[in-house]
């Protein structure tokens, strides 16, 4: 039976501010070790739900074509960076979000239809934006945990999201590579 590996996530578009943090970022820490994300695959994860046959894939949809359909368009910003799973030892770097109590309410909503009603009490979610990963372990530590909280007071201009989408991954030598399997539009409001 044919399977897919997916997640549902709200696509973030490249700004300027991205590509300076990326630059910048990238600069200053040129000596690490440091697989940076496609910038055209910027994503923000509501949930990963692994493999999943098409039927599965179907029902999913459905049940997220609904969701969408109790929500409208809102905005979040990205600001500052930070590290997982700390900045002393860090192995992921992220933009963090800023958001008004929708984007946490409709991770609830997806979580609670997709994950057999589970209470969202029972799942710590963390939005962030990955935006390198960091393969070794770093050479000089103090260098990047520098890094980090020099972009502490960063933010970009606010994002409007008016759709989520449900994406596949497949793993490859040279990292994930995604695909849009649909978009789910959210209800348009003057935002």
């Amino acid at each position: 039976m044919k399977t897919k590996r997916i997640f549902i996530a709200i696509k973030i578009t490249n700004t300027d501010e991205i590509s300076k943090v990326f630059r910048q970022v990238g600069l200053e820490l040129k000596e690490e070790k440091i697989k940076w994300v496609d910038k055209n695959g910027l994503h923000v994860t509501l949930l990963f739900l692994g493999t999943k046959n098409l039927e599965e894939i179907e029902t999913i949809k459905n049940k997220l074509n609904g969701i969408a359909n109790e929500f409208t368009a809102f905005r979040l910003r990205l600001r500052s960076l930070g590290a997982f799973p700390s900045i002393n030892q860090p192995r992921i770097l992220w933009a963090g979000i800023n958001s008004a109590s929708t984007l946490f309410e409709l991770q609830k909503a997806i979580l609670y239809h997709l994950i057999n009603h589970m209470p969202a009490e029972d799942y710590k979610y963390s939005p962030h934006l990955t935006i390198g990963r960091i393969k070794g372990g770093v050479k000089n530590p103090d260098r990047v945990k520098e890094c980090i909280l020099k972009w502490n007071e960063w933010e970009d201009c606010e994002l409007l999201i008016t759709e989520f989408v449900l994406m596949e991954s497949v793993l490859t030598q040279k990292g994930p590579v995604y695909d849009v399997l649909e978009t789910f539009r959210l209800k348009r409001q003057n935002v």
